[in-house]
């Protein structure tokens, strides 16, 4: 057994709808001209302009099917949209029509309707089958989000209504002709069919009159506020996005497009950015099932957020300009005068090129720092993080090297413990080593530092051949808490 696409369950139900509308009309034009009842008549052209508007329908829903072209690159979907705003232009003249001889019937004072229980039949046949297709239309509206098959669903729904009180007029009719009731209660009965039509083309008109505004937002892309907020909700719960702006909402038939720009922090790798992308495309079709996204991902740099830390907007600008950075480094005399740093850049771009991005970046680094002078070194991406083969540095260096650290750390009364070390080559700097000591945690930070400078002195008058030495200290405090752990 096979299960029916969207497009053939919305032209099923759009071609049943055009064949219950046909049936209609004929009935009611018949049964109105042989009993001159205005309430069915006005009936029977509302449902001429029904059986118009379910072929409008039903060719929308064809066309809307069509595949994206290169005209139409949001597909065809809108023509269902000029569909519901092309019916309720129809609904609008039917109103119009219905009041001018509503009014004129009832200043003449005139009822020229024929009593007959026909007029009855078929109102109440009308009423049993618009709830038919009303059930269906709204089935497949919802299910498939046919702008067009829920204009029709509701327009069946006044016409429900409208039916009712037609039923109801014309019935009054054959009560007053048929219980011969006293002169003034029957002049009164037999206005009702009249009263019925002009109540019929209020209740066409305030439903007219919502399709139409909701066609023309369709057209105009005004996305429902609702949604949009639900979108922003949802997309602020992705891990990592910091700000979600720019958050557009548009329709093309059942299609919804959705276009949003989301904020997250400076520095990310490419790929994080895509990921994060890719998780809020995700939390927007959880809102919104089936739609189009489009997420665009830059950093979190409005004026109000901004840092007054050097080294923060160092790497946001760069950020900004798509570059990477490191080796920042932020020489003070008095304010922050100095910043050197070293950027990176695809290895195979032109120099000129690489040059231009790099003078951009530094341009808008000394705005954003009035009075810094930016000294920059330009290098191939990845070079400065890539380590060099282990056999860079031999097995008898690395002993001598750790050899040294643990005499140097014992002869300093203030720290003790080395341990964590580490030794690797780095292709621009040499050979750099790092290793963990224990201070005692109640000196200051600056008496802390001296230590560390002190350690660092030695280190380098006994190996003279180390570039970059990293000394992490811990105080002694923390340090005994971590072995206890540990144990």
């Amino acid at each position: 057994m096979t299960v029916p696409d969207a497009t053939t369950e919305k032209h099923r139900a759009a071609l049943a709808s055009l064949v219950a509308a046909f049936a209609l009309t004929a009935l009611k034009l018949a049964v109105g001209l042989h009993t001159n009842s205005l309430g069915i008549l006005s009936e029977a052209l509302h449902s001429g302009l029904d059986l118009l508007a379910a072929g409008m329908t039903l060719m929308a829903v064809r066309i809307s099917a069509l595949p994206p072209d290169s005209r139409h690159p949001y597909g065809h979907g809108k023509i269902e949209n000029l569909s519901a705003l092309g019916e309720t232009l129809l609904l609008f003249l039917t109103c119009i029509w219905v009041v001018y001889e509503g009014v004129r019937r009832l200043m003449e004072g005139a009822s020229p309707v024929t009593p007959s229980l026909w007029g009855v039949g078929v109102m109440a046949i009308s009423v049993a089958v618009d709830v038919n297709r009303v059930r269906i239309l709204r089935r497949v509206a919802r299910q498939y989000k046919s702008q067009a098959l829920e204009a029709d669903a509701l327009h069946f729904s006044t016409d429900i209504l409208s039916s009712v009180v037609v039923l109801v007029g014309v019935l009054a009719v054959w009560l007053a002709s048929t219980l011969q009731l006293p002169e003034p209660l029957y002049r009164v009965l037999t206005q009702a069919d009249t009263v019925a039509a002009l109540l019929v083309a209020l209740i066409i008109f305030r439903a007219s009159l919502s399709m139409a505004c909701a066609a023309v937002n369709a057209l105009m892309d005004s996305g429902s506020a609702k949604e949009q907020k639900d979108v922003v909700a949802a997309v602020k719960q992705v891990p990592g996005i910091t700000a979600v702006r720019r958050v557009r909402l548009r329709s093309s038939g059942p299609q919804s497009f959705v276009e949003l720009t989301v904020g997250v922090a400076p520095g990310i790798r490419v790929s994080d950015g895509h990921r994060l992308a890719h998780e809020a495309e995700q939390a927007v079709a959880a809102v919104l099932p089936g739609s189009d996204v489009s997420v665009h991902v830059e950093p979190l740099s409005n004026g109000s957020q901004r840092s007054d830390n050097p080294f923060v907007l160092v790497q946001l600008i760069a950020s900004e300009h798509g570059l990477a950075t490191h080796n920042v480094h932020v020489l003070r005399g008095g304010e922050f005068d100095h910043i050197e740093l070293h950027v990176e850049l695809p290895g195979v771009l032109p120099f000129a090129k690489g040059y231009a991005r790099v003078q951009a970046f530094e341009q808008d680094l000394r705005r954003a720092l009035p009075g810094v002078e930016v000294v920059s070194h330009m290098e191939p991406e990845g070079a400065a993080s890539v380590l060099c083969a282990g056999a860079a540095v031999s097995v008898p260096f690395y002993e001598l090297a750790w050899k040294q650290v643990q005499s140097i750390v014992a002869s300093e009364p203030l720290a003790d413990n080395p341990h964590k070390f580490s030794i690797y080559e780095l292709p621009e700097q040499g050979i750099c080593i790092s290793f963990h000591c224990n201070i005692d945690g109640k000196l200051s930070v600056q008496e802390a530092h001296t230590v560390c400078l002190r350690l660092e002195k030695q280190l380098r008058a006994a190996v003279p051949f180390l570039a970059r030495i990293i000394v992490h200290m811990e105080p002694r405090q923390a340090a005994a808490g971590k072995e206890e752990a540990a144990r």
